[in-house]
């Protein structure tokens, strides 16, 4: 299927690793431009490249734009300067992907004050600073995409996850309530809750998990995937179709939702 995303330009925060590099992969195989934002500069450049390759490899030489941009989603001049140069280097950002990582895990006897407002700046507010910089230009343009990757613990509250638990839910209503004010510019917004995805993340939770009980990697998993009706844990591509789709001309009817890929894991019946 021809997503009709040649072309197009996307911004992806969190664009390193995991959800974000999984995406830009995608993307580029599909012949869109990529912006890729993350902090640590070696391990962005490198999925930078990887990123080029890909959009190479299907397209042909000469494809594969890809821009690799050192930047704090938590710092608005950082998050004003990447949009400035993605907008001359590639064009403006037709889709964004809001893609901060999660909050540390935790219980809330563990959390002091300062690891609140942390994870308030990571969470929410990153949310609302990347959408304030590039929706106002998608609605000028009367076209855009915005996906926001959020957690199952929107719906369903996760064990050691206090911080994700009570924030995600905002970012959330965040994407309901701005759906509505952009929606007749043809601008569509949407989030994806992942569950439990063999991610960097996710191995840091299996960590914590194995210093908290004692039990070995494999056992942790395992406990896990018990409760998970399809038996395992997620791949970071597999979501990646999910907002790829999202995304795509495609999705055009669909704004305002949350689309849970969870191998069956939360049990509402939403």
């Amino acid at each position: 299927m021809d997503l009709g995303l040649a072309g197009r330009t996307a911004l992806i925060t969190g664009g390193s690793r995991g959800f974000g590099r999984a995406v830009a992969l995608r993307l580029a195989a599909e012949g869109a431009a990529v912006a890729l934002l993350a902090r640590g500069p070696e391990a962005l450049r490198e999925t930078a490249a990887e990123v080029a390759r890909e959009g190479a490899r299907v397209h042909g030489a000469g494809a594969g734009c890809v821009l690799p941009l050192a930047a704090d989603v938590t710092d608005d001049a950082q998050l004003r300067e990447a949009l400035a140069r993605t907008t001359a280097e590639l064009g403006p950002p037709d889709l964004l992907l809001v893609n901060a990582g999660g909050p540390p895990a935790g219980n809330f006897a563990d959390l002091d004050l300062s690891a609140w407002e942390a994870a308030y700046r990571l969470t929410v507010e990153s949310a609302v600073r990347l959408c304030r910089l590039v929706v106002p230009g998608m609605v000028e343009r009367r076209r855009g995409r915005v996906v926001c990757i959020t957690s199952v613990s929107v719906y369903q509250p996760v064990e050691n996850l206090m911080l994700s638990s009570v924030l995600r839910p905002a970012v959330q209503a965040l994407v309901r309530t701005l759906s509505l004010e952009v929606a007749a510019s043809g601008v569509t917004v949407n989030a994806v809750a992942p569950g439990f995805h063999l991610t960097s993340a996710v191995e840091r939770l299996i960590t914590r998990k194995q210093e908290q009980t004692g039990a070995t990697r494999e056992q942790v998993i395992e406990g896990w995937t018990r409760e998970i009706p399809l038996g395992r844990l997620g791949e970071a591509d597999e979501l990646a179709a999910l907002v790829v789709f999202l995304m795509s001309g495609a999705a055009g009817y669909i704004t305002g939702q949350c689309v849970v890929a969870d191998g069956g894991w939360v049990r509402g019946t939403f």
